[in-house]
C-alpha cells in the first residue's frame, strides 16, 4: 500500500495543489461544522447526535453532493494527464487505476473530514455521553452510534467506487446527471412502512425498525455484498468499450 502510495503521489500531488482542490479544503471544513452542530436539541447527547446527524436528509444531501464534486474532481485531474492514460493501455486498467487514485484522495478528505467532526462533535458534546435503548434491539445508543457511522460511511466508500466507474463509461457530464437524479430520490422516496429487504439504497440512511438489530445487520450486509457486485459487472461492461480514453465530456 505505501508503494502504491509513492507510485501515484505525484499525481495526487498534482491534483491536490490545484485552486479548485483548495476550495474543496473549504467545503469540507464547512461540511464537518454543519455535521457537529447538527443534532436534535431535545436528545442532546454524544450518541444521540451522532446516530440523528447520519440519518439527517440535509447532511445526506450535502456529504453526497461534497464527495461527488471530490471524486468528480479527481476523475477530470486524472484525465488531463494524457500520459497516464497512454501508459495504462486499456479501460481495464484506466478503471483500476482511477479507483485506486480516488480511494486515496477521497480517503484523505475523509480522513480530515472525521477528524474535525469528532473533535468538534466531543467539544460540543463535553459531558453528555448518556445511552438508550435503541428500538427493541437489547442495544444502546452508543453501540448503535459505531453501527450508523459503519454503514454510512461504507456506503459512501461504495459509491465513490460507483462513480468512478461510471465516469469512466460515460464522463462527466451523464454522472452528474445520474447522481443529481439519485440525490432526489431523498426527497420524493419515503420510508417503507412495511419493513423488508430492499434494493433501495436510499432504505438504508433512515432509521427504520427492523424488530432485531440481527435483522436489520443482515439485510444491510446483502444490500452491500449485490452493490459491489453490481460494480463489478459494470466495471466489467465497461472494458468491454472500444472507446479511445481521451477527456471528452
Amino acid at each position: 500500500m505505501k508503494k502504491k502510495w509513492f507510485k501515484n503521489k505525484p499525481l495526487i500531488d498534482s491534483i491536490m495543489n490545484t485552486s479548485r482542490f483548495k476550495i474543496l479544503m473549504f467545503l469540507l471544513i464547512a461540511l464537518a461544522l454543519f455535521a457537529a452542530f447538527n443534532f436534535n436539541e431535545q436528545e442532546r447527547n454524544l450518541f444521540s447526535g451522532i446516530i440523528y446527524c447520519h440519518s439527517n436528509m440535509i447532511f445526506i444531501l450535502l456529504f453526497h453532493a461534497f464527495f461527488l464534486l471530490v471524486t468528480i474532481n479527481t476523475c477530470v485531474g486524472f484525465y488531463e494527464h494524457d500520459t497516464y492514460l497512454i501508459r495504462l493501455q486499456n479501460k481495464k486498467n484506466v478503471i483500476k487505476k482511477l479507483i485506486g487514485l480516488v480511494l486515496q484522495i477521497n480517503g484523505i478528505l475523509l480522513l480530515c473530514y472525521f477528524f474535525i467532526y469528532l473533535c468538534l462533535n466531543n467539544l460540543i458534546m463535553l459531558g453528555s455521553y448518556d445511552t438508550k435503548e435503541v428500538f427493541n434491539y437489547g442495544i444502546k445508543t452508543n453501540i448503535y452510534a459505531i453501527y450508523i457511522m459503519i454503514k454510512f460511511y461504507l456506503l459512501a466508500i461504495l459509491f465513490m467506487v460507483l462513480n468512478t466507474t461510471i465516469f469512466v463509461i460515460l464522463k462527466e457530464s451523464k454522472t452528474v446527471i445520474l447522481n443529481i437524479l439519485y440525490l432526489i430520490g431523498f426527497l420524493f422516496i419515503t420510508p417503507p412502512t412495511t419493513i423488508k429487504f430492499s434494493l433501495m439504497p436510499w432504505n438504508y440512511y433512515y432509521l427504520l425498525d427492523y424488530h432485531t438489530f440481527p435483522k436489520e445487520m443482515m439485510n444491510f450486509i446483502i444490500f452491500v455484498i449485490l452493490f459491489i457486485l453490481f460494480i463489478i459487472i459494470l466495471g466489467i461492461l465497461g472494458t468491454k468499450q472500444k472507446r479511445r480514453e481521451s477527456y471528452e465530456n
